[in-house]
C-alpha cells in the first residue's frame, strides 16, 4: 500500500509499546479503523491499527485521543532563554543506539555565555515517562523540543466521533436487556449494599463513612454508573488490591476527574474514590487503586514528586496519607454509585504546578499548613490513646502482663 507520499506527517503519537512519542500520520479506513503510519517506519508492517470496536466507553475514547498531539517544534538557539525551570518539553533520549522521545520537565538550567547562533547551556531534565522516568539527566538544546498544543486532528476527531456513536448505540441496546451483576438471587439490594459498606469502611478514617465513588454534596453531578462501565478502573474483582490513601482533597471532587487526570499524566488506568467527610471539615480523604505494585509505585512517585504539586482549581494540594504502598482487600461493589460517562462533566479540576512558580510556592505553604494541622491532631490522638491505656492499666493490674 503506497500512500506515505500523500500523507501529512504532522502529528505525534504516544505508543503503547514503549511509551515514546513518534511522528506520524493517520488515515481513516473502511469507516471504522484508524491506521497510524510512522514517519521513520513507513513500511506497512510497522503501521498500527485501531478499530472503533476496541474502545468500549467514552472514557477510553478520550484517553485514546490524548495519545495524539501536534508535532513538537525544534527550538532555535536564539530561543533558549524561554526554557526556564518548570517548563514542560519533549526531549530525545538515546539508548542502545536508538533515539526516542519522551516528555520531561526542565529542572534547572546551567547558563553559559554564548552567541545567539549557538546555545552552550546545559539543561537538567526530570523525565515524566520512559526508561528514565523519575530521574534527572543533562542534555543540550539540540535534543529539546517545544510541545505544541492545538485542536484535535480532524481524522482522529472523526474516528473518535464514530467510536462514541458506537458506544451510545451499545449503551441503548444494553438498557433494553438490563444486567445487574451487583445483585444475586440470594440477597436483596439492601443486603448487598450493606455488606459492601461494611467491608469497605475499614479503609476510611476514624469518624468517616467510606462510600465509594462519590463525595457528599456532589451527588447531582456524579449520577449513577451503568453496569457495563464497571470494569473501567483496571482493578479486577479479586481478593487483593494495591492502593494508597490521600488527604486534603476537595470535598466536591468527582473521582472520574481523578481517574482522567492520573491517566493523562501517567498513562495508568486507576480506580479513584472520594470519601464523605464531616460537615465541620474543609477537606476530604480518598484512595487510588490499581492492579499491580509497579503501577502503584509509578502513581505514588508522580503524586509525591518534590518537583511539583497536584492541586485543585482553588489551589488545594493533594497530600499522601502515608509513605506506604498498601496491599489488601478493597471492596469495589459500590461502583454503581459512580457517574455515567455520558453525563460526566470532563472539565479538568486538577492541575500540576511546577517548582519555581508562584503557584508552587503557595501550594507548598498550604501543604505545610495542613501537615502542621495533621501532626497536631495525631499528637492529640496519641496522647488520648496513652491516657486510655494508663487508665486501663490502673483498673486492671494484670493487663500489663
Amino acid at each position: 500500500m503506497s500512500i506515505s507520499g500523500d500523507l501529512n506527517f504532522n502529528l505525534e503519537y504516544r505508543s503503547k509499546e514503549d511509551d515514546a512519542w513518534y511522528t506520524c500520520g493517520v488515515i481513516l479506513e473502511h469507516g471504522n479503523k484508524l491506521r497510524v503510519k510512522f514517519k521513520d517506519f513507513v513500511q506497512s508492517y510497522n503501521d498500527e491499527f485501531f478499530s472503533i470496536s476496541d474502545l468500549y466507553n467514552n472514557d477510553e475514547i478520550e484517553r485514546f485521543v490524548r495519545r495524539f498531539r501536534p508535532q513538537s517544534k525544534p527550538i532555535n538557539h536564539n530561543e533558549c532563554s524561554t526554557l526556564t525551570q518548570g517548563f514542560m518539553v519533549c526531549a530525545a533520549y538515546s539508548h542502545d543506539k536508538q533515539m526516542r522521545y519522551f516528555d520531561a520537565i526542565v529542572g534547572a538550567v546551567c547558563y553559559k555565555e554564548h552567541t545567539p547562533e549557538k546555545c552552550l547551556c546545559t539543561y537538567l531534565l526530570f523525565w515524566q515517562h520512559g526508561p528514565e522516568e523519575g530521574n534527572t539527566t543533562s542534555t543540550n538544546l539540540d535534543d529539546i523540543y517545544f510541545i505544541k498544543h492545538g485542536p484535535v486532528d480532524p481524522t482522529v476527531a472523526n474516528f473518535a466521533k464514530l467510536a462514541k456513536e458506537k458506544v451510545k448505540k451499545s449503551s441503548f441496546e444494553f438498557t433494553l436487556i438490563p444486567k445487574n451483576t451487583l445483585l444475586s438471587r440470594k440477597a436483596s439490594s439492601n443486603e448487598t449494599i450493606t455488606k459492601s459498606q461494611t467491608s469497605f469502611s475499614e479503609f476510611g478514617s476514624t469518624g468517616h463513612s467510606s462510600f465509594v465513588g462519590f463525595s457528599a454534596g456532589r451527588e447531582s453531578s456524579c449520577p449513577e454508573l451503568s453496569d457495563q462501565d464497571r470494569d473501567l478502573g483496571g482493578v479486577k474483582e479479586r481478593d487483593s488490591h494495591h492502593f494508597i490513601l490521600l488527604e486534603n482533597l476537595e470535598k466536591n471532587l468527582c473521582p472520574l476527574i481523578m481517574m482522567d487526570f492520573l491517566h493523562e499524566k501517567t498513562l495508568i488506568t486507576a480506580q479513584a474514590y472520594v470519601f464523605p467527610s464531616l460537615l465541620a471539615e474543609t477537606f476530604a480523604r480518598g484512595a487510588i487503586l490499581v492492579d499491580s505494585k509497579a503501577k502503584l509505585k509509578r502513581i505514588y512517585e508522580f503524586i509525591n514528586n518534590p518537583n511539583h504539586f497536584i492541586v485543585s482549581s482553588s489551589g488545594r494540594p493533594w497530600v499522601v496519607s502515608e509513605d506506604k504502598l498498601r496491599t489488601g482487600t478493597f471492596n469495589t461493589n459500590l461502583q454503581s454509585f459512580r457517574p455515567k460517562y455520558e453525563k460526566y462533566n470532563s472539565k479538568n479540576d486538577l492541575k500540576v504546578v511546577r517548582l519555581g512558580t508562584d503557584e508552587y510556592k503557595e501550594a507548598k505553604r498550604l501543604k505545610d499548613l495542613y501537615l502542621e494541622f495533621r501532626n497536631h491532631l495525631n499528637g492529640l490522638l496519641r496522647r488520648l490513646a496513652k491516657e486510655e491505656e494508663d487508665k486501663k492499666k490502673k483498673h486492671d493490674p494484670f493487663s500489663a502482663n
